[in-house]
């Protein structure tokens, strides 16, 4: 099945409508640029069109961890997670990155025009909404595992029955991996190397393969 987008089901001349409709702009960000700072009010969404970024949390104590790899397609933004007040959440560019900004306020608020694709943005923003949820749940999963070797097995699996292949291409480099898994980045690539000698994974770059 076709992974939903915001804009699926929805013409290339209703998106130019939509530009105006929800006032929409574009942004594009050097890597490690700062992309969206979150706030308590809910003001914009924001939707990878072009490169990858990382949502990352600070919680009281000053300790960084990520949240959540975006890439093309990925949609970020207040709606998505309500920020807690004790921590603070942004979105950092991990490439050259362009973002598509759309107002929040539009989107809940019925056009004059009660135009069509209005309802199938919304219906397409419930759908990536829930989907989010279940990778959330599934990362809750990975995190849980009780070893380095387990979480890495746990994420390999979770992408091949995403994809319905053993060939897995990792979607972001070694070291968000790492930090993704909340792993030492050594230690994980020590654990691959491991797994690769013991046949279990065949592995040529980001490429890997599960063998067992």
């Amino acid at each position: 099945m076709t992974p939903v987008t915001l804009f699926s089901y929805i013409t290339p001349e209703e998106q130019e409508r939509m530009r105006i409709c929800f006032d929409m702009h574009e942004a594009v960000y050097r890597n490690n640029e700062t992309v969206m700072e979150y706030s308590s009010s809910m003001k914009k969404i924001g939707l990878i069109l072009e490169g990858q970024a990382v949502l990352y949390c600070i919680d009281e104590d000053g300790n960084q961890y990520m949240i959540d790899n975006l890439k093309k397609d990925s949609v970020f933004g207040e709606p998505f997670l309500l920020p807690e007040e004790s921590q603070h959440y942004y979105v950092c560019a991990k490439s050259e990155t362009r973002v598509l900004f759309i107002a929040y306020e539009h989107v809940i608020k019925r056009c004059e025009n009660a135009c069509k694709f209005h309802s199938q943005l919304v219906s397409n923003l419930l759908q990536m909404i829930a989907l989010r949820a279940s990778q959330q749940a599934n990362r809750i999963y990975v995190l849980s595992r009780n070893s380095t070797r387990k979480k890495i097995m746990a994420y390999l699996n979770s992408i091949a029955a995403e994809k319905q292949t053993k060939t897995v291409i990792l979607p972001m480099s070694y070291t968000t991996l790492a930090e993704y898994l909340s792993v030492d980045r050594s230690a994980m690539m020590r654990e691959l190397k491991n797994l690769a000698d013991e046949g279990i994974i065949e592995r040529d770059g980001k490429k890997l393969r599960i063998l067992d």
